[in-house]
């Protein structure tokens, strides 16, 4: 399961939504979580969506069902 959580861009420069797994103490891109933050931002982390996006996609010629 994965979650979304408002942190520092990759850039050092504003919020952006970075993607999290439920079992990791960082983001998808390698920054490290932070304190709860007011989540006010409509900017994504870009390097957290490419890597939630091959995520979701699986390895290549797999099934859900694993064959």
């Amino acid at each position: 399961m994965y979650e979304m959580q408002v942190g520092e861009a990759v850039t050092g420069t504003g919020l952006v939504w970075h993607v999290v797994a439920h079992d990791r103490l960082a983001t998808l891109c390698g920054r490290p979580l932070q304190p709860a933050r007011s989540p006010v931002t409509d900017h994504h982390c870009l390097p957290c969506m490419a890597s939630f996006q091959e995520l979701m996609r699986g390895p290549a010629g797999s099934t859900e069902a694993g064959t």
